[in-house]
């Protein structure tokens, strides 16, 4: 094995140990090549091989980190005169951009024009079937089910919305909720009922009132890390809702961005892990928080007749998402970029949640916020202290150079006005601390 090659290996097996944590600046090329009694063009190619497989990014004049959190350049950056507490997606530095340019370059190496040809409706069949064989190695059922490729979620319930739900229809929701959600919701001429969820998932016996009292068309849940509260259901209240679902006739719509996380209390598993026997359950999932946002690639598991009408829809909506990006999330996943990238930015998601639940518990709580007790995720969930005007608090929070997203947002009827979300995807802890205090001086205000 050449010697730049043992170099990277040794160096990325430190990275998936533990022993060099994100962020962390590497040793300069001269300085490891006396170590390794080598040469700095050796050090190079290493970690230029490095760089390709995402394990570290490098920046012109600061140095080589370890990929995963957004890299030093030197002093603490300033805190910004508006902070946005509002933005859930991850930084640009954890972007797998190296990786993604590499496999890029190849598929146009060996493909050429052919990789912008028109494919199936469905999506790519290779990266269908690398899909497949990673949520049956997750503990999905597949079988009667089948994959269809999206231009991201959203695409997915847009589709599915249009398909399923005529104007009128009764369509269920967590209270709080996906604001996108509600919005399709409303253009779609449903009408919504909704219930509060908590820690542990929604109380089944509420979600059999409402099945009994409405005939429900959908139910739309995020069982994984919802947004935004970051609560997770427990195994046994997944299995109690989605067999309500089924018994109703109820399609069980889960929306799932993170479950290939762990946040600390292990890999938490969506119904159609937990609860593989039914038959009613629609899977969605994105890697917009996984990779990049703007890669717009996501897929839905569904029952055969239905994933077949979504199909013909997307055939109808766009005819197909791109051919070309489908075939580098192929190689991407198969080639165990995925895998290593997860390994990578999972310590970062990680430890930004825990600083800011820590912030704001420290913060938040003894100025009279009332934090839901969050599983995991990008987000806090946050009722104001008593007696705040939600609309002036809002206005306040602009004035005090803050951003956060309005929970009036979360949920039909203006039912979730006195809370807000708190989004803290890409945001330093110092500077999420310095977010805080400003909320703290927007509600006193």
């Amino acid at each position: 094995m050449p010697l730049y090659v043992q170099i990277a290996e040794r160096i990325a097996r430190a990275i998936l140990d533990g022993d060099l944590r994100p962020g962390e600046r590497l040793p300069a090329g001269r300085d490891l090549a006396r170590l390794a009694h080598t040469t700095p063009v050796t050090i190079n190619q290493a970690f230029r091989r490095l760089r390709e497989k995402g394990y570290v990014v490098s920046r012109v004049g600061s140095g080589t980190y370890v990929a995963g959190m957004a890299t030093p350049t030197g002093p603490q950056e300033p805190v910004p005169d508006f902070i946005h507490l509002d933005r859930r997606e991850p930084p640009p530095a954890l972007f797998p951009t190296e990786v993604i340019r590499r496999i890029m370059d190849r598929i146009l190496d060996e493909e050429g024009g052919e990789a912008f040809a028109y494919g199936e409706p469905g999506g790519y069949a290779a990266l269908r079937e690398v899909l497949l064989s990673r949520l049956i190695d997750e503990g999905f059922a597949t079988a009667n089910r089948d994959l269809v490729v999206f231009s991201g979620a959203q695409q997915a319930l847009s589709l599915l919305l249009r398909s399923q739900v005529q104007p009128g229809d009764w369509v269920l929701v967590e209270r709080p909720t996906y604001p996108g959600l509600l919005r399709l919701l409303e253009r779609s001429g449903a009408r919504v009922e909704a219930v509060d969820t908590s820690p542990e998932g929604p109380d089944p016996d509420e979600i059999e009132h409402v099945l009994r009292a409405r005939p429900i068309r959908l139910f739309y849940a995020m069982p994984v890390y919802h947004n935004p509260t970051g609560f997770c259901w427990s195994a046994e209240r997944q299995r109690q809702i989605a067999r309500l679902c089924e018994e109703r006739g109820v399609t069980l719509v889960e929306d799932d961005a993170l479950s290939a996380l762990d946040y600390g209390v292990g890999l938490q598993h969506p119904v159609s892990v937990n609860a593989p026997a039914c038959r009613n359950v629609v899977h969605i999932r994105s890697f917009s928080l996984l990779l990049m946002p703007g890669f717009r690639l996501g897929f839905c598991l569904a029952p055969r007749d239905l994933a077949n009408t979504l199909k013909r829809a997307k055939e109808q909506a766009d005819l197909l998402s791109s051919g070309f990006f489908q075939r580098v999330l192929c190689r991407f996943i198969s080639e165990g970029h995925l895998k290593r990238h997860l390994a990578v930015i999972e310590p970062y998601y990680r430890d930004l949640f825990h600083h800011a639940l820590a912030a704001a518990r420290t913060i938040l709580e003894p100025a009279g916020f009332s934090i839901s007790p969050p599983a995991g995720g990008p987000s806090l969930w946050c009722r104001l202290p008593e007696g705040t005007v939600p609309s002036a608090f809002l206005r306040a929070c602009i004035r005090a150079g803050v951003g956060v997203r309005a929970g009036s947002d979360y949920a039909p009827n203006e039912a979730a006005a006195d809370s807000i979300a708190v989004d803290f995807g890409r945001l330093p802890a110092h500077v999420l601390a310095a977010g805080f205090e400003r909320l703290v001086a927007a509600a006193k205000e």
